[in-house]
C-alpha cells in the first residue's frame, strides 16, 4: 500500500496529463453532462445522482484550474 498521497503521473506526456485532468472519479460524467451546454450547478447535480455537492463542486473547480471549461 503507497504511504503517500496521489499527485498525478507528472509527466510530459499528453496521455498522462489528460489523465491526471480527468482520471478521478465522476469527472467523465460531469464532462459528458457538459458537452450538451452549458448547465447550472443544481442541472449537474439532479443529472447525477449519486454524486456528492463536494465532489461536484471539487470536480469543477479542477476541470476550471485546468481550462477545461469555466464558469460564468
Amino acid at each position: 500500500m503507497p504511504t503517500h498521497k496521489w499527485d498525478g503521473y507528472n509527466r510530459f506526456c499528453p496521455f498522462a496529463r489528460a489523465l491526471d485532468v480527468v482520471g478521478e472519479r465522476w469527472t467523465l460524467v460531469i464532462l459528458h453532462n457538459l458537452l450538451g451546454g452549458p448547465a447550472r450547478y443544481t442541472d449537474l447535480k439532479t443529472g447525477l445522482p449519486g454524486i456528492s455537492s463536494n465532489v461536484l463542486s471539487d470536480r469543477l473547480r479542477k476541470l476550471e484550474a485546468a481550462n477545461v471549461g469555466r464558469r460564468k
